[in-house]
């Protein structure tokens, strides 16, 4: 594309019609992520206009509810748009969204945000995946025809004609109606490959999912909505994600406030089977300390049946008997984790 992407370009890569929701084929794992694409109405005062865009829900902390969105469509002249607002699927409440301090004008990835009160429950998580050449794509948006309509296409190209390896294109018979800015690019299964950014002449741009991850985490945006684990089906139906989300959440409390009260037993009870070096380390640790402050966030959890994977960041400040405070800086963590008799334990940390 030549300059400035277009605001609002229409839904790329699509070989067929934006269609509306309730009338498109598709599997009952799309339609649940259909749930986590929010409609955001961007007012410009300058220009005295109102434009649509889409949003994905990525995760949440105690305070607000983080939704990526193109940032093409809430940056303009390298300044945020003040006035957002934002609407579930759920309701036809409007509320007023917060555009996040960082954005990436290189990647068009931006960030709202609503308090964290106003989410609704039990949202899907959204499996992440990346895309793949031939696979058949869905397009979330809100144009003028439908709001949560989806356009399909096909994924045409890793990389765009200009070489760009941050975006994946795909294919597309002709532009389609504004308002899919910003909007998810799901597979057939609801994986979510990558986010709609623009429209060339004969293809559509995306932003892949990967690349959309690492730069959250750069921002410290939480993405505890995402996974990279496909939910167990029994007799069809997927898991109760949200109870194990809840339950997993709780353990990591329970990690970290085991280190903020140096206690090394109630530590062995959701860590069971430390390898022995470790548990020894940890329990002088523990005994040279006058006190530690623990905390775990940015948490991302991927659970599949029996077994867990977090990846988050950990930071201590850690004061000795005798000496002054010393502050770690912050750095990833994995923990693995398995379920047993319904109580979720850690099986190994690094």
């Amino acid at each position: 594309m030549k300059g400035r992407r277009k605001l609002f370009l229409g839904c790329a890569a699509l070989a067929m019609i934006c269609t509306p929701a309730a009338s498109f084929a598709q599997s009952d794992r799309l339609e649940k992520q259909m749930d986590v694409v929010v409609k955001l109405r961007i007012h410009r005062a300058l220009q005295s206009t109102e434009e649509t865009a889409a949003g994905v829900f990525v995760g949440s902390d105690r305070q607000n509810a983080y939704f990526i969105t193109a940032c093409h469509a809430v940056v303009q002249d390298d300044a945020r748009v003040p006035s957002v607002r934002l609407q579930f699927r759920s309701s036809p409440q409007v509320f007023k969204a917060q555009v996040f301090e960082h954005y990436d004008p290189a990647l068009d990835l931006a960030v709202v945000q609503v308090p964290i009160v106003n989410l609704p429950q039990e949202l899907s998580e959204i499996v992440r995946k990346d895309a793949a050449l031939g696979v058949a794509v869905r397009v979330i948006g809100h144009p003028a025809a439908g709001d949560w309509s989806i356009a399909s296409g096909t994924v045409q190209n890793m990389n765009t004609p200009a070489g760009d390896i941050h975006h994946f294109t795909t294919s597309r018979d002709s532009s389609l109606a504004e308002g899919h800015s910003g909007g998810p690019v799901f597979d057939a299964n609801g994986g979510f490959l990558g986010m709609h950014t623009a429209s060339g002449p004969t293809y559509g741009i995306e932003a892949k999912s990967s690349e959309i991850v690492n730069q959250l985490a750069a921002w410290h945006v939480p993405t505890n909505n995402l996974t990279t684990v496909e939910p167990e089906r029994a007799g069809g139906v997927v898991g109760n994600q949200p109870a194990d989300r809840e339950a997993i959440n709780g353990l990591l409390d329970a990690y970290a406030d085991s280190y903020n009260r140096k206690d090394a037993p109630s530590l062995w009870k959701i860590w069971p089977n430390p390898p022995a070096k470790t548990k020894q380390a940890i329990e002088a640790y523990f005994h040279s300390a006058r006190s530690i402050t623990m905390r775990v966030t940015d948490r991302r959890i991927a659970s599949s049946g029996r077994n867990a994977t977090v990846t988050a960041q950990s930071s201590q400040e850690f004061t000795p008997k005798n000496g002054s405070v010393q502050k770690s800086p912050e750095n990833s963590i994995t923990l693995e984790l398995e379920k047993k008799n319904g109580d979720w334990l850690i099986t190994l940390v690094r």
